[in-house]
């Protein structure tokens, strides 16, 4: 329970990423990313104290811009890192380039930003989405920006954990990889995230595991002291907790 009974989409997405990051892992946060540097901040306050956490934009960042940072991230550096997309596939690949036809698109997106190189060289990749809708989980991609899967005779140290939104956790299955929903939000049924995504999640029950709500302990370092650490990298996503200082 939150220290006021309640928290936002935003707070719950937060602490169920950050309870997905391990003590001594290297995490690394990228662009326009203020949900996972608040979730690696979260899980370095509480319970992974000895994780290292790289996030793009923070004062200290260690790196001569971006390619060294990506040279780094190939040489297998990085453990932990968090990508999203437009709209995510039953396979975990995702599109961060057009909505439509890519000659004449609907919307065009500001593209992969490096998630082709991450997908394949990052040990862990948690995907992530604000929202959970059937358009940002189709049957089909518009535009492939980055795949999950790999055949045998291709590098890749990158492997999806899962994919993480405000009605749950999809996890791809041992067998085939193809995603398959593992557990529910607070409150949200299996058959509410099925109508609410564009392909088939196999779901065959309705009393799949129920997530913990963030806890007060969560709220409270989140909104005191994790928003003081991501007020210089990110001010405006900060600015929802000034009240609780």
């Amino acid at each position: 329970m939150s220290l006021d009974g309640s928290y936002s989409e935003e707070e719950w997405l937060i602490c169920l990423l950050a309870r997905q990051l391990r003590d001594h892992e290297v995490i690394a946060v990228g662009n326009n990313s203020p949900i996972p540097a608040a979730a690696s901040l979260l899980a370095r306050a509480l319970h992974a104290r000895h994780a290292e956490v790289y996030i793009l934009g923070q004062p200290d960042w260690p790196f001569e811009g971006t390619k060294e940072f990506f040279d780094w991230m190939q040489q297998g550096a990085v453990d932990v890192f968090f990508l999203s997309g437009a709209q995510i596939d039953r396979s975990g690949n995702i599109n961060l380039h057009v909505i439509g036809d890519y000659e004449a698109p609907k919307v065009r997106l500001p593209g992969g930003a490096g998630s082709a190189v991450v997908y394949f060289m990052c040990k862990r990749i948690l995907l992530f989405k604000t929202d959970h809708t059937r358009k940002g989980f189709p049957e089909m991609l518009d535009f492939v920006t980055s795949v999950a899967n790999s055949g045998p005779d291709v590098f890749r140290r990158g492997r999806l954990e899962g994919v993480f939104t405000p009605l749950g956790i999809l996890v791809p299955r041992e067998e085939d990889r193809v995603l398959r929903l593992t557990a529910v939000a607070p409150g949200i049924t299996a058959s509410e995230i099925q109508a609410r995504t564009g392909f088939d999640l196999g779901i065959e029950r309705d009393d799949y595991p129920e997530l913990e709500s963030p806890t007060s302990l969560e709220l409270r370092t989140l909104r005191r002291v994790v928003a003081k650490e991501l007020q210089p990298i990110y001010p405006e996503f900060a600015k929802q907790w000034n009240h609780y200082a």
